[in-house]
């Protein structure tokens, strides 16, 4: 395989479910990282901008419409996760972002096997793909609702 010249973008969407809750989606068991909760978030494609991807792969993955929490993209930033060895994979930069739910029920889809809204202390004893155990800490201490 040819080494990667240049890294790649993963958008992943914090969607706050209930007062201090984040959904949480399981990965199917046949996929790097399978049978792990992760953020429903995916890559960010030719000619889309960070909100199309999250619509896109948020709906892919649980079944629900949304959109940015925050009119400002900026605004809606948990962080920027950079480190070249976050995804067993390839080099993926990825960006944690705040959304809402503005339509769709929640059903796993694609490669989701299971959704999950999940507090900051039910976390604790999940085994979190990649490093988005981070992204959930960093969600939680921003507390939006």
């Amino acid at each position: 395989m040819d080494k990667q010249e240049n890294a790649f973008v993963d958008v992943n969407p914090v969607i706050f479910i209930e007062k201090g809750e984040i959904l949480l989606a399981k990965r199917v068991d046949n996929i790097v990282e399978g049978g792990k909760w992760h953020l429903p978030g995916g890559r960010v494609k030719y000619d889309e901008t960070f909100e199309m991807t999250l619509k896109r792969v948020t709906l892919e993955k649980t079944n629900l419409l949304v959109e940015l929490k925050h009119p400002i993209l900026e605004e809606n930033l948990v962080g920027i996760y950079d480190d070249p060895k976050r995804d067993p994979r390839e080099h993926i930069i990825g960006l944690a972002l705040l959304c809402r739910i503005i339509g769709g029920t929640v059903k796993p889809k694609g490669k989701v096997k299971e959704l999950r809204s999940v507090s900051e202390k039910g976390t604790e004893g999940l085994e979190i793909a990649f490093d988005h155990r981070k992204m959930v800490k960093d969600a939680f201490s921003i507390n939006p609702n």
